[in-house]
């Protein structure tokens, strides 16, 4: 079956957001980013710094729904791509990630989270 340019390839979908996130190699530097979407399975972000494609890096990202924040969650993830971004003067990198392992409570609210964000989508058609 043949997929046209504009239909979702993933298995899981990826919902819009724009969520605070810290990457950490080592716990002693912490790196800066915004998640631009985010599915069950993974994230799309953007930062100023270059990652290596293929780094293993730790995340927390800060769950938020208008001006409330919510828990963060916490896991491991692995850079999947990245390209050189650049937009209203700002300059950095989007990178796609794939989530490796999470504890099952951030699993937890990364679910209900992605199922608020899916109803909310759902109730604006």
């Amino acid at each position: 079956m043949e997929l046209s340019s504009g239909e979702e390839k993933r298995q899981h979908p990826r919902f819009p957001v724009r969520l605070a996130l810290d990457l950490w190699q080592t716990p002693d530097v912490v790196l800066g980013g915004v998640v631009t979407d985010m599915s069950e399975v993974g994230l799309g972000f953007r930062s100023t710094h270059e990652i290596q494609i293929s780094a293993e890096l730790g995340i927390r990202v800060y769950l938020s729904r208008g001006e409330f924040t919510f828990d963060s969650i916490e896991g491991t993830g692995r850079i999947i791509w990245r390209t050189a971004y650049q937009e209203q003067g700002w300059k950095g990198y989007r990178y796609g990630m794939y989530i490796l392992k999470m504890a099952s409570y951030s699993q937890d609210r990364l679910m209900k989270y992605i199922q608020m964000l899916q109803e909310d989508e759902t109730s604006s058609l």
